[in-house]
C-alpha cells in the first residue's frame, strides 16, 4: 500500500510528494515593517493588493469595486490597479493606507503597516474614528448601489439574455448547469467517486451473487446463533462445540445486530473510502488506484468474507492514522502524537477482534514500518493484536489447521516480488513489505498453522491496488521491457483477482432445494426425534447445511475448516477413511442420523459421499426425497452414559437425565465456561473445595484416543469429553453463560461422587438443574 509518514516523522519521508496539500490551516511568516514614508505620515507606495469578493469600502463608506480575497497565509498579489477608479486610487497618507486596512478585506489587514512604539498615532486614529463613523452611518439611498450596479441590457429585467439568434432563460439554464458540474466533479473526486462504485457494486452483489453458500454460510450461522443465546459462550451445535469468540470476537454479534449482508456492504463501502483517502495523501493521481480499490472490497463480498472484510475495516483506519494523519496535525508534538498512537492501537485491537487475518496483516505493516526504522509508528501497530490473540487464546481455546496447497503459496508469492521490483525505490516501506509478506507466504506453507491458505488474502485484495498506484510513476513508454513486464504482472494479478471469487461463486452457490424445499427434510428429522443426538451431513460444496440444518439439530460437522481438520482428520489423510473407520467416527460423536444431500459434495466429503450412497450394514435408510436420503445408525452411541440419557440438544443447552447419583460422561468437548444452569437459565454456583457437591457439577474427563493423527502432527486425535457430577437423580441442563468464574467446575480433588469417570453403572449418571429445587 502506498505510504505515508508516521508520529514523530515528516511528511514526504520515503514518499511520492501529493500535488496539493489539504491543510486548511496557516503558518504565521514574518511581520513586515511599515513604509519609511508610512512612519513618517508622508504617502507611500501603494501595495498591489490580491483581489476581494466583497466590495471593499470608499472613503464615503460604501462599497467600490469588487476584488476577490486571497486565502489566509498566502501572499497577496493582484493585477496593477487601473486608473481612473475611485477605490483604486492610491492613498496619499499612511492614516489612508491604515483606514482602508480597518475596513478592508482580510488581506488588506495581514499588509497593513504597523507602528512599532506602543503610542498610537493622532492623525491615524482621527482618520480611523472618521470612517469608522462614515460605516456606522445609515445609507441616505440603499438603492443607488444596487441601481448602479444592475446590468444595464433591458433583456435581463425580463428574464432574458441573448446569446447570438438564440435566446435562454438563466432561471432554467443555471441550475442545470450546477448540477451536472458538481455530479462531475463528484464522479472525479477520488474519495466520493469510489465510494459511489463500491457502494453500485456492493448492491449489485446483493440482488444478483449473494446466495448464502460459501463462507456466507458460516457467517448465518454465527449470526443466528449469536441472535438466539447471545449470551452462551459455547455453541453446541458445530463439531460438538465452538466458542464464537474462537472465530471472531466481534463479527458474529454485530452481524446479528445489523445483518451479515449489511455487514459486509457497510465495511466494503467504508473501506473503499478509507483507501481512497489513504492514496490520496500519498499519491499525484490516486482515482484509478481508488476505483479498483473499490472493486477489490466487492470481489472480497462475492466470496462471502464478512468478518475479514469487518477486520479489514478496522485495520485500514489503523493504516490511517499513520498515512492520513491531517496534515494541521502533525505539527502537533505531545497530546497529538499520544492520539495518533492510541487511535492506532485501538483500531489495530478492533482489526483483530474483527477478524484475526486482518490483525495478522497489519503485523505486516508493522514489520515493514519498523524495518524502514519508523519505530513509533510501527509499535503503535504491532502491540495490541498479539494481545487480543492471546487474550482469546487463553480465555476462549482452540486449535485446528488450515490446510494450504503448494499452488495457494504462488500468487501471493508473485504479488509479493512483483510489488517489489516495479513499485517506486522511494516507497521503502511498500517493498520491505512486500518482502515480510513473501517470506510469511513461504513459511505458512511450511510451517502448519489457523492461517493456512487465507494468507493469500492480503494480495488479493491489494496487489493490483499497488500496481496501478505505481505504474505512472515507473512506466513511462507501455512499450518498453519495463512497461511490459509490468503489463504482465497486471495482467496475472487482476486475472487472479477476479478468477478466485468468480469460481467461489460459480462453485459455492447452493441448489434451490436448500431454501425451497428443506422442511420436509426438517420435519422427518423431528418426528424421529433427533434432537437426543447428533447429526451427520455430509458436507455438500456449497456448504449449505451448515446454516439451512443447524437450528433445528446439532450437526457432527460445520463449516469450520480448522476446527475440522483437527477434530475430524479422517477426511483429510489418503486412505484413513474407510467403511469400518467410518462406522467407528460415527459412534465416536454419537451420530444417530445420517443425511445425503443429492447437491455435490465438498472436497472433504467425496470419499464420505460414496460410502454412505453404496450402502452400509450399520446405516438403514428410513426415508428418501428428490433431494436427500435419510439413513439411521443402527448402533448409535448415546451423548451420556447409560444409564443416563440425553432428553434434549440444541444449540446452546443439553439436558441429561439421570436415574442415580454419580459421575457422568457426557460427549461434549471439554469447555471451562461448561456448567449447569437452572430451568431459567441461571448458573448454579460450584461447590466451594472441601464442601459438599449439593447441586451438581462438572469437570474434565481423562482424553481418550479418538482417531488417527491430523495433517501435519504425529500424534493422534485424543477427545477431551465432560464429566457430570450428579449429587442425586433428576434433570441436569448443561450451558456454557458468560459468568466470571467461568463454568461450575468441580473443585480439584473433592466432590467426587460414586465409581471412577467414565466407568459407567448405576452410579455412573449425569447431574440436573431441577434437582436443586427438590
Amino acid at each position: 500500500m502506498p505510504e505515508g509518514d508516521d508520529a514523530g516523522i515528516s511528511p514526504g519521508d520515503g514518499l511520492p510528494v501529493p500535488a496539493t496539500g489539504t491543510d486548511t490551516g496557516t503558518v504565521p511568516g514574518p511581520r513586515r515593517e511599515p513604509d519609511a514614508g508610512a512612519r513618517e505620515g508622508t504617502a507611500a507606495r501603494p501595495r498591489r493588493r490580491a483581489p476581494s469578493r466583497r466590495p471593499r469600502p470608499g472613503p464615503d463608506g460604501r462599497g467600490g469595486d469588487v476584488t476577490s480575497a486571497p486565502e489566509s497565509g498566502t501572499p497577496a498579489t493582484a493585477p496593477a490597479p487601473e486608473s481612473g477608479g475611485e477605490a483604486d486610487a492610491e492613498p496619499r497618507t499612511a492614516a489612508d493606507q491604515h483606514a482602508r486596512a480597518d475596513t478592508g478585506t482580510g488581506a488588506d489587514v495581514a499588509l497593513a503597516p504597523r507602528r512599532e512604539t506602543g503610542h498610537p498615532d493622532p492623525e491615524r486614529v482621527s482618520d480611523r474614528g472618521r470612517d469608522r463613523e462614515r460605516e456606522r452611518a445609515p445609507d441616505p439611498d440603499p438603492d443607488r448601489d444596487r441601481d448602479h450596479d444592475r446590468d444595464p441590457d433591458p433583456d435581463l429585467d425580463r428574464g432574458r439574455v441573448r446569446d447570438g439568434d438564440r435566446t435562454r432563460d438563466p432561471a432554467r439554464r443555471r441550475p442545470r448547469s450546477s448540477v451536472l458540474r458538481h455530479a462531475g466533479e463528484l464522479l472525479r473526486h477520488p474519495v466520493a467517486s469510489p465510494v459511489l462504485l463500491a457502494t453500485a457494486l456492493h448492491l449489485v452483489w446483493l440482488w444478483l451473487l449473494a446466495s448464502g453458500g460459501g463462507d456466507l454460510a458460516a457467517q448465518d450461522a454465527w449470526a443466528e446463533f449469536v441472535g438466539e443465546h447471545p449470551d452462551s459462550a459455547y455453541n453446541l451445535a458445530w463439531y460438538g462445540g465452538l466458542h464464537p469468540f474462537s472465530y471472531s470476537v466481534l463479527s458474529p454479534y454485530l452481524m446479528a445486530w445489523l445483518g451479515v449482508r449489511s455487514t459486509l456492504i457497510l465495511a466494503g463501502v467504508l473501506s473503499s473510502g478509507l483507501l481512497a483517502l489513504i492514496l490520496r495523501r500519498v499519491l499525484r493521481r490516486p482515482l484509478v488506484p481508488a476505483l479498483w480499490g473499490a472493486f477489490s472490497f466487492t470481489c472480497n463480498a462475492a466470496s462471502g468474507r464478512v468478518t475479514f472484510a469487518l477486520g479489514v475495516l478496522f485495520a485500514l483506519g489503523a493504516v490511517a492514522m499513520v498515512w492520513a494523519w491531517p496534515r494541521r496535525w502533525w505539527r502537533s508534538a505531545g497530546k497529538g502524537r499520544l492520539a495518533r498512537g492510541a487511535a492506532a492501537a485501538l483500531l489495530a485491537a478492533l482489526a483483530t477482534t474483527g477478524s484475526p487475518v486482518a490483525g495478522l496483516f497489519l503485523e505486516v505493516v508493522a514489520a515493514a514500518l519498523f524495518l524502514d526504522r519508523r519505530r513509533q509508528a510501527a509499535y503503535s501497530l504491532a502491540v495490541t493484536p498479539p494481545v487480543v490473540v492471546a487474550l482469546s487464546a487463553v480465555l476462549f481455546p482452540f486449535q485446528g489447521v488450515q490446510p494450504i496447497p503448494w499452488w495457494s503459496v504462488l500468487f501471493p508469492l508473485a504479488g509479493a516480488v512483483s510489488a517489489y521490483l516495479f513499485v517506486p525505490r522511494s516507497w521503502r516501506t511498500v517493498r520491505l513489505g512486500a518482502l515480510v509478506y513473501a517470506a510469511g507466504a513461504v513459511l505458512t506453507w511450511l510451517i502448519p498453522s489457523q492461517v493456512g491458505s487465507n494468507v493469500e488474502r492480503l494480495s488479493l485484495l491489494f496487489g493490483v491496488v499497488i500496481l496501478l498506484a505505481a505504474a505512472p510513476l515507473v512506466v513511462r513508454d507501455w512499450r518498453s521491457r519495463r512497461g511490459v513486464a509490468m503489463t504482465v504482472a497486471l495482467v496475472v494479478a487482476v486475472g487472479w483477482q477476479i478468477g478466485k471469487p468468480s469460481y467461489d461463486v460459480f462453485a459455492t452457490t447452493p441448489d434451490d432445494a436448500w431454501t425451497a424445499e428443506l422442511r420436509p427434510l426438517v420435519e422427518q428429522l423431528k418426528s424421529v426425534d433427533a434432537t437426543r443426538g447428533r447429526v451427520e451431513v455430509v458436507p455438500v460444496r456449497s456448504h449449505r447445511e451448515a446454516s439451512a440444518l443447524a437450528p433445528y439439530v446439532n450437526l457432527a460437522r460445520g463449516w469450520n475448516r480448522q476446527a475440522d481438520t483437527d477434530r475430524n482428520p479422517l477426511f483429510y489423510e489418503n486412505g484413513n477413511l474407510t467403511a469400518e473407520s467410518y462406522h467407528k467416527w460415527l459412534r465416536r460423536w454419537a451420530v444417530h442420523y445420517v443425511v445425503l444431500p443429492s447437491s455435490p459434495p465438498d472436497g472433504a466429503g467425496k470419499e464420505e459421499a460414496e460410502i454412505v450412497r453404496r450402502g452400509q450394514p450399520y446405516l438403514k435408510e428410513i426415508w428418501s426425497g428428490v433431494h436427500w436420503r435419510l439413513f439411521r445408525v443402527a448402533d448409535p452411541q448415546p451423548m451420556a452414559e447409560p444409564p443416563a440419557s440425553v432428553t434434549h440438544a440444541g444449540a446452546g443447552e443439553v439436558s441429561v437425565r439421570v436415574p442415580h447419583r454419580g459421575a457422568v460422561l457426557v460427549r461434549i468437548p471439554w469447555s471451562p465456561w461448561l456448567g449447569l444452569v437452572d430451568a431459567k437459565g441461571r448458573r448454579i454456583e460450584a461447590p466451594e473445595p472441601g464442601e459438599p457437591n449439593r447441586h451438581g457439577c462438572v469437570r474434565k474427563a481423562r482424553p481418550q484416543v479418538g482417531g488417527p493423527p491430523p495433517p501435519g502432527k504425529d500424534e493422534p486425535v485424543t477427545d477431551t469429553w465432560t464429566l457430570l457430577e450428579a449429587p442425586r437423580p433428576g434433570t441436569y441442563r448443561l450451558a456454557a453463560p458468560y459468568k466470571l468464574p467461568r463454568g461450575t467446575t468441580c473443585p480439584s480433588g473433592g466432590a467426587r461422587i460414586g465409581p471412577a469417570e467414565g466407568t459407567g453403572g448405576d452410579g455412573g449418571q449425569a447431574p440436573s438443574a431441577d434437582a436443586d429445587d427438590r
